[in-house]
């Protein structure tokens, strides 16, 4: 039996726990010992769905003895938090990033021992993403010219005055969070770190000190060119992934949400040839609306159980490596931090 805690149930949180609900229902041996947040307006509905209850505070959790415990609060809350769960033998599921600057990943990382520090990078574990990136590293394209990354929402007006927004709360703007999903997924496409070729920043309509739109370009060894833009000022969202080779091509679009269902398609070279048109040429490989991806990532994490296309749980050198790229990255295009 997995004895595992809860420290933060916001929007993410949430979903932490009720993927644990989820698979204590599937019959997988889950014992919640107890839940943390003093700001969260469902704990009691959460608590009772996993057959916990609230706990006072994080010494109080402890006292429970969890093997596991996944931390989703503001990213400063989690440097401390993330320290003590591991200097107390606990294992720990942190939500990225990790760290807010990679000093801070440096400090975290260098107190874990092998398999105690995984990082919560869900993406990897859309199906549609999940396929995209098998197709990738399987070469079904051919020699790859180019991949395009694109991420874009409008945060909400109530956003303003959230750590979400807050340089020193948050770490930085839009290429730390959601950015680091993106940088992620280069990195597992790539057995260096992309090199740096251009790109630049804006801000001006949050006003609060981060990036708001962020446009690079970088280069590879497995793909040449790779085209990523992340913005927080997309009125419309947006979330789409394209990989073009000499053989044929892949497109992911949504992610769930506001974003809609995810459609992963895939076409050839030129099918047009042999269709109707080159729309009616491409095969669609997935759909989704993306709500087992937690469930999914958890299951995997936890148990070693429940394959999704080669995906696999974030580990702590993986992390760092996305640190490093963020660091570079900032310090390309001239992004200050605020700590």
């Amino acid at each position: 039996m997995i004895r595992i805690g809860f420290v933060g149930i916001g929007l993410i949180g949430s979903e932490r726990v009720r993927a644990t609900a989820a698979l204590q229902a599937s019959g997988y041996p889950l014992q919640a010992v107890g839940i943390v947040d003093a700001f969260a307006a469902n704990t009691a509905e959460l608590t009772a769905s996993i057959g916990t209850q609230p706990r006072a505070d994080i010494d109080d959790l402890l006292v429970h003895k969890p093997d596991w415990i996944v931390v989703a609060t503001p990213h400063d809350v989690a440097v401390p938090l993330v320290t003590k769960f591991l200097q107390a033998g606990v294992k720990v599921l942190v939500e990225k990033p990790l760290g807010r600057n990679l000093e801070e990943a440096k400090r975290i990382a260098a107190i874990a021992s092998q398999g105690s520090l995984w990082v919560g990078q869900n993406f990897r574990f859309y199906r549609g993403i999940a396929a995209f990136m098998a197709d990738v590293r399987a070469r079904r394209f051919g020699p790859l010219s180019s991949i395009s990354l694109q991420f874009g929402h409008g945060a909400g007006p109530k956003d303003k005055t959230s750590w979400k927004l807050d340089p020193v709360r948050a770490g930085g703007g839009v290429l730390i969070d959601p950015g680091i999903h993106l940088l992620d997924l280069m990195n597992l496409l790539e057995d260096r770190p992309p090199d740096f070729i251009g790109g630049t920043a804006w801000s001006g309509f949050w006003n609060t000190g981060i990036e708001e739109d962020i446009h690079f370009i970088a280069a590879g060894s497995a793909c040449p060119v790779y085209d990523v833009k992340i913005s927080i000022v997309r009125w419309r969202s947006l979330f789409r992934l394209e990989a073009h080779g000499l053989e044929g091509y892949g497109i992911v679009e949504g992610r769930g949400r506001s974003y809609g269902p995810q459609r992963y398609v895939r076409g050839p070279r030129w099918g047009w040839q042999n269709h109707a048109s080159q729309a009616a040429a491409e095969e669609l490989v997935v759909e989704t609306d993306g709500t087992d991806v937690f469930i999914d990532e958890m299951r995997m994490l936890l148990f070693g159980e429940g394959e999704v296309a080669g995906a696999r749980p974030c580990s702590v050198d993986e992390a760092l490596a996305n640190m490093r790229l963020l660091d570079d990255l900032r310090a390309r295009i001239g992004i200050r931090q605020s700590l």
